[in-house]
């Protein structure tokens, strides 16, 4: 595994929208795509330091330099969700800075994720399904998180299913998949509704989390 290289910059290379840099370490040259933000202040100095994420595949081995250790951390975050890949990460990172980004997944604001090339509508509710709450320790200890948490009323089990529903619509879901997939849930409804009475807003909202990963998990099955 390399995490962190230190070398001199021998050459830039450019392949379609991927930038990125050749590292002389020890006379071993290694290809490593930057953020294209980045490449200007990396050719600056002679010698620079990169946190590195490396992907092996059947085709060959990537590697994925960031000159701040946070930012190469946040992207194998991003990257662990499924069908998000390294250049919807770079395309990310390159877009926001990592509190920026943090707090757009925190807050569910989807609209400002969109934004960026690449990331549509299901992409970015993916994003936030799978990362919130996973990233507080992105942020500074002086730039407090507020969360966008909606409180389920009590004894009112279908506005949670209802809430549930509207994310899967969003996501391109019709109504025939989501009422199947909801059946995960809605089986033991009056078991959920004396669990939901009990719980705080938050972990109401860890719940949800939880039920939405696994009915997208059923929902991806059932479309290979």
């Amino acid at each position: 595994m390399i995490s962190w290289l230190k070398g001199e910059i021998v050459d830039t290379w450019k392949i379609s929208s991927k930038k990125g840099v050749v590292l002389n370490v020890g006379g071993v040259g290694y290809e490593i795509q930057l953020l294209p933000k980045q490449i200007d202040k990396a050719v600056i100095s002679n010698e620079i330091e990169l946190w590195i994420h490396r992907i092996d595949r059947e085709d060959g081995t990537s590697l994925y330099g960031f000159i701040e250790a946070n930012q190469r951390d946040l992207f194998r975050q991003i990257i662990s969700v499924n069908g998000i890949g390294p250049q919807i990460g770079i395309a990310l990172l390159e877009d926001f800075e990592v509190t920026q980004l943090v707090n757009a997944i925190e807050k569910k604001e989807s609209n400002l994720l969109t934004k960026t090339q690449g990331i549509g509508n299901r992409i970015a509710e993916r994003l936030i399904v799978e990362l919130r709450n996973k990233l507080q320790r992105f942020i500074d200890n002086d730039e407090p998180i507020h969360l966008n948490k909606k409180d389920i009323d009590p004894n009112q089990f279908s506005k949670y299913i209802n809430e549930i529903s509207l994310i899967l619509h969003s996501l391109g879901y019709v109504d025939n998949e989501i009422k199947d997939s909801i059946k995960i849930i809605t089986t033991n409804e009056k078991e959920n509704s004396l669990l939901l009475d009990s719980l705080s807003v938050e972990e109401k909202s860890e719940l949800m989390d939880k039920h939405l990963k696994e009915i997208l998990m059923k929902l991806s099955e059932k479309s290979t």
